[in-house]
This record gives structure tokens, sequence and C-alpha cells, in this order.
């Protein structure tokens, strides 16, 4: 009778998942978001597909564990605060999300922040707008952007909240202009900086209700603000 050795023994334990694995799992998924191809594939398990969590996060999925949890939250919907920390701010917006160079729209405008810069005192940040709209826009008085509040915030990974604002600096200027359709505008803001931490969202506050704004420009969001996660590129 041949005599089975603990490596032979393990092998052919190892032999026999990988089959039984092979028979669960089908061929990998090409996975596409958004019409793009995504560089994860998604696979099949007991005749359930599972995609991967970075695929989910970049279909614009937030994802955020704590301890054995896993919350996820879709885009346009309000995020609640994580424990600790208090209510509004960056955190509490539900909005369009996206990642650093990638074109957002709301069904009005499109937003791209391209570019986020270390000027020493300031945080550069280089923002595209352009009108999706068949109609001539004005940013600041047809969109509920409010120019004389905090329309832009910047918050930083040590939880600061950067909204400095300076009434001449390029992007006050240049949201004041009307844009025809398809034209946009490219314009950096800057922020002082306050503490050490880098940027990580980025922040533009639309209110649909607000009384200023053309009625006839429709949002296809509920919320049309903008929220751009900075630690993550497409």
């Amino acid at each position: 009778m041949a005599t089975w050795h603990t490596g032979q023994r393990l092998g052919l334990v190892l032999a026999l998942t990988g089959a039984a694995l092979a028979q669960t799992a089908s061929t990998p998924l090409l996975l596409t978001i958004g019409g793009r191809p995504a560089t994860s594939r998604a696979i099949v398990v007991g005749g359930k597909t599972y995609v991967p969590l970075d695929a989910l996060q970049a279909a614009g999925v937030s994802a955020t564990r704590a301890g054995n949890t896993l919350a996820l939250t879709l885009p346009g919907t309000a995020r609640a605060p994580a424990a600790g920390q208090a209510p509004g701010g960056a955190n509490q917006v539900a909005a369009v999300e996206g990642c650093l160079g990638e074109l957002l729209f709301n069904g009005v405008l499109r937003l791209r922040v391209q570019r986020v810069e270390d000027l020493g005192t300031h945080w550069g940040v280089t923002l595209e707008v352009r009108n999706g709209t068949d109609k001539l826009v004005s940013t600041t008085e047809m969109t509920g952007l409010d120019i004389y509040g905090e329309e832009l915030s910047l918050t930083t990974a040590d939880g600061q909240t950067l909204t400095h604002s300076s009434a001449g600096d390029a992007w006050s200027l240049a949201i004041r202009q009307k844009l025809p359709p398809g034209a946009a505008f490219v314009a950096r803001k800057e922020f002082a900086k306050r503490g050490q931490g880098r940027p990580l969202r980025l922040v533009l506050f639309l209110d649909p209700q607000a009384r200023s704004r053309d009625s006839s420009l429709r949002y296809t969001v509920s919320d049309p603000s903008f929220r751009v996660r900075l630690d993550c590129q497409r």
C-alpha cells in the first residue's frame, strides 16, 4: 500500500480545493464603469456576482470601515457624520461625487478639478466649470451658487475646513462670467493653509432652492452640489 507523506496529502488537499473553487467561480467578468473599462474584474461565485470595492468606489460609492463594519454610501445620498464628528461641513453634504480629474455633471453644470498645488502658504485648486445646457448661463445668478457665502470649501486630512475667499482672486472673477452653451472657464482658487494635512475633499455648494436660481434649468439630481475626492484620481 502506498504511503502518503504530509507534503503529498497537503498537495492533494490544495488541488481538490482549487478544483472546487474553479467549479464554483466563473471566469472573471470584464467590468465597465460609465462605459469605460475598469482595471478590476467582477467574479461569479455560487450564482452571485461580486464586484471589487475599488470598482464600487470608482463608480462613486463611498466606503468607510469601523471595526468589523463596512459602510457604503451611494452617490447623491447624505453621509452620516463619523463617530465623534460634528454634523455639517463637507461630510454632511449630499452631492454629485467624484475624483480628481473626473468630469462631473449635475444636469446644468459640469465640473472638473484639474489639479491641486502646494503654493507654500496656500493650497491652489484649479477648477474647470462648463455650461452643460443649451442656454446662456450665469453661474452666479442662475445656478444657486452664492458668491457671498462659502460656496467652495476645502477639507484637509487633519480635519481643517478651509473657506477663506478673496473677492479679487481668479475664481471669484471667473464665476461672474456668463457661459454660452458648452463654454467653460478654468480658474485657480487659493485656500490659506491651516494645520499640516493635505487636501482631502473639495465641495462646491449649490442651493437648488435659492431665490435667484433659474427654475428653467433642470438639475438631474436632488442635490446639485459637487463633492470631489482629492485622494483618488481619474
